[in-house]
């Protein structure tokens, strides 16, 4: 007989039941904010809408490392992306605040026994670009920082062979640093492209069946690239 092994937090149905989806809110953002732009002077105030692709790599702390490092997996990474909107205020040169959503659907980590781990990942941040070299903070070298006041995770073990499954759900809060820069497109100085690495820790808490309630570290190296507009 098979046996099947589920873990799950309750949390995941407590924030589903009230907020559906933030990516729908931040589409709404980014388009407010991008007819916005388009209305105003770039010596007063503006608002620009980016999104950004890239790749990124887990690491894991308490809560997560123990099974990951028993289990001799392989590196956990992969496909990243950000979607944010930022405001320039009249007052305040060389910074743009906004709000941003970011999400990473990982690659399966290979691990012993035919095991594999999945682990994905997203949050909504409040997010702050300082650019020191230009005053309407839009052009050159930044530095940035987010605080992500809601993020989830949804990590899977599964043996397919032996018809083992285990999951795991929490939702917590977490930081973000990096840095970047931003250069005009050479045939319309009005959307620029960003490079950039960002550097994210989080700290989530879930129910564990038989357990009760953990908490789970985890951070992330992300290299991107994205488009202003």
């Amino acid at each position: 007989m098979s046996h099947q092994k589920i873990y799950y937090s309750k949390q995941k149905f407590m924030i589903c039941s009230s907020f559906k989806h933030p990516l729908y809110i931040f589409i709404l953002i980014v388009l407010a904010g991008s007819t916005y732009a388009q209305n105003v002077k770039r010596d007063t105030s503006f608002t620009f809408a980016e999104i950004r692709f890239g790749y990124g790599t887990n690491y894991f702390g308490e809560g997560l490392s123990e099974d990951y490092e028993a289990g001799n997996f392989s590196s956990s990474g992969g496909f990243l992306a950000t979607l944010a909107a930022y405001h320039k205020f009249k007052k305040i040169n060389h910074t743009v605040i906004g709000m941003k959503y970011k999400s990473l659907g990982a690659a399966p980590s290979k691990g012993d026994n035919g095991r594999e781990m999945f682990f994905n990942y997203w949050g909504v941040a409040v997010s702050a670009r300082y650019f020191p070299f230009h005053k309407m903070a839009h052009r050159g070298l930044f530095v940035q920082a987010d605080y992500f006041f809601i993020t989830q995770f949804t990590q899977k073990y599964r043996s397919t062979a032996n018809l083992e499954f285990n999951h795991q759900f929490a939702i917590g809060s977490g930081y973000a640093v990096g840095i970047g820069y931003a250069l005009d497109l050479p045939t319309n100085r009005k959307n620029r492209i960003t490079i950039g690495i960002e550097y994210e820790q989080d700290n989530r808490r879930g129910e564990v069946s038989g357990i009760g309630d953990k908490t789970f570290a985890s951070s992330n190296l992300a290299f991107l690239v994205g488009f202003i507009f």
